[in-house]
């Protein structure tokens, strides 16, 4: 089977630097959490992964681009997973937030 399409479901610290080494590989990504407030911080943290990536991987700015462009992000975990080839879950380790997340997502 060949995977085109990642999803990681949690965008903190670990779920971000997941997904942009994974889009930087060449998949798409879609990124998911629980609301656009979520969906902000993980942007924002991504973006630092860009720097970083330029500055200790010596990626040129085509591949940032090119990276970027792989990533999506999405707040509705059913929309995220349609044809996804594989999901990963980087939602930090709280019942309550796995629950709200993944158990019952329009809960929130």
């Amino acid at each position: 089977m060949t995977m085109k399409k990642i999803v990681v479901a949690g965008g903190g610290t670990l779920g971000s630097q997941i997904a942009y080494q994974t889009a930087f590989s060449g998949f798409d990504v879609t990124l998911y959490d629980i609301n656009d407030g979520a969906i902000s911080a993980a942007k924002s943290r991504m973006a630092t992964w860009d720097q970083a990536y330029a500055h200790e991987v010596h990626a040129t700015p085509e591949q940032i681009q090119a990276t970027n462009a792989r990533l999506t992000y999405e707040t509705d975990l059913g929309v995220a997973v349609t044809d996804a080839d594989l999901v990963i879950e980087a939602i930090p380790e709280v019942v309550d937030i796995k629950a709200n997340s993944i158990i019952n997502p329009n809960r929130n």
